[in-house]
């Protein structure tokens, strides 16, 4: 019976680490392997209910069933397409068999009783979706709050009639809309990390479908089967939105870029609010003053102008980077309401600070601006053009924003899915090291044997 191939087995193990929020409790769950109707499924349910399944074709293969612990997978992972085969000796016993490198690999198994836990459900109807359905989800994934209390803001909301997804932690919220979806119904569905994952952002073509019970969202082979929320309440986020802000400011893509470059050098970095002052007067300026010094430093967004009356509005900084890193090209402002960043089909909800940390403009403030810098030959330095698509998220498949300032925040957010990533690989290192720990016996015996049919030194008994 043929697994799967190692790079199969690796990139399963990528995706369901991030199959769980936070960091992953408890023994690993099995893995099922099910050849049914020239079909070859794999597939893994966390504790929380999520299942993700690998399918491929396999037209030669009589039907079959077999459940496996997670540890073969870190044993057999690998970078290639080589077939991972198991080979029974009993009901509960087989041996797994590979070829890694110039020798093959073999690894005695003991395999799990399976229950009726373990069927793999018959593959959901899917209708194809847009490929930044992934994007979205993992953008407004971030977006959540790390626990619910009245609402439900650890959750993800996918609006099927309005064919919108919505994240927000009740300070910021990111809608994401233009997605056709075959329901019709409001949903809530786990805030995972998996949408931001290499392999499945690879994967291919994006489709959903919605079951009573459960949301499954398809790329190519693989498909993630979240279960739905019923009983929690979530929060009207879009009518929070201005519907006609008086000020409107377009955010040159330039701008943008340069802005990111000069924003770690702002003073208050380090203070609770990490405030900035937005100062839309015609042109686009940006303010920061350090509390302990009442050191001034403002930035003027050269290519960037406003509309309306002008108006002032303290912001966090860090969720400012977020606008301009995800590419939102206008911002709206409206008196005592949230500023809206706007992009390419989603729009960023920004809950204004308080009004007494507005730095009004001072003329001892130190002014500099986003103009790019020159060359000593005068021409303009090239700079990297930076596209208003939303960049597919890498590093292991969550990416801060680009640009974004050191922050302890977003710092130990990267740094939960390192630890997730860091838990994967040690399980992996510890089944290579036992590998290598049986070849070391292995040898050592043959060493012994040799020594005493004396042929250490060439020599025949």
């Amino acid at each position: 019976m043929t697994l799967l191939t190692r790079s199969q087995a690796r990139d399963f193990q990528v995706l369901f680490s991030r199959c769980v929020s936070g960091r992953p409790r408890g023994p690993a769950p099995p893995v099922v392997v099910q050849i049914k109707d020239g079909v070859r499924s794999v597939a893994a349910t966390s504790v929380t209910g999520v299942t993700l399944t690998h399918s491929t074709p396999a037209p030669h293969e009589r039907d079959d069933f077999v459940l496996l612990p997670a540890s073969v997978l870190a044993e057999v992972e690998g970078s290639t397409d080589e077939a991972v085969t198991l080979e029974r000796q009993s009901k509960l016993r087989g041996v797994v068999r590979w070829h890694g490198g110039s020798k093959p690999h073999t690894l005695p198994v003991e395999l799990i009783l399976p229950g009726k836990q373990h069927e793999i459900s018959a593959t959901p109807v899917l209708s194809p979706s847009s490929a930044k359905l992934l994007l979205a989800l993992h953008e407004c994934g971030r977006t959540t709050a790390k626990d619910s209390g009245r609402y439900a803001l650890s959750k993800i909301q996918i609006q099927g009639k309005a064919g919108r997804v919505i994240g927000t932690d009740g300070k910021v919220a990111l809608l994401w809309t233009g997605f056709r979806l075959s329901f019709a119904d409001d949903v809530l569905i786990p805030a995972l990390p998996v949408f931001g994952a290499k392999p499945l952002i690879r994967g291919g073509d994006v489709s959903v479908a919605r079951t009573p019970t459960h949301l499954s969202i398809a790329a190519g082979p693989w498909m993630v089967s979240l279960p739905i929320e019923t009983k929690a309440r979530y929060p009207d986020v879009a009518s929070v939105v201005p519907l006609h802000p008086p000020t409107v400011a377009g955010i040159d893509a330039k701008d943008a870029l340069q802005f990111l470059k000069v924003l770690p050098t702002l003073p208050g970095g380090e203070e609770d609010n990490r405030s900035v002052t937005l100062d839309a007067c015609g042109t686009l300026k940006i303010r920061a003053r350090d509390a302990s010094t009442g050191d001034v430093k403002e930035v003027t967004l050269i290519r960037s102008s406003t509309s309306g009356p002008a108006i002032q509005v303290a912001l966090d900084r860090r969720l400012l980077a977020r606008a301009f890193a995800l590419g939102c090209h206008t911002m709206s402002f409206t008196p005592d309401k949230p500023v809206v960043a706007e992009g390419e089909g989603f729009a960023l909800v920004i809950a204004p600070l308080d009004p007494n940390l507005i730095v009004p403009p001072t003329p001892d403030a130190r002014q500099t601006s986003t103009e790019i810098p020159a060359n000593k030959a005068g021409q303009t330095i090239p700079t990297l053009q930076r596209s208003n698509e939303v960049p597919a998220p890498d590093t292991n498949g969550h990416t801060p924003p680009r640009g974004d300032p050191p922050d302890p925040l977003f710092a130990a957010e990267e740094l939960r899915d390192a630890l997730a990533d860091a838990t994967a690989k040690a399980t992996r290192l510890v089944a290579a090291l036992r590998q290598t720990k049986k070849e070391k016996r292995v040898l050592s015996a043959v060493l012994t044997n040799l020594k005493q049919l004396n042929l250490g030194s060439g020599g025949l008994p």
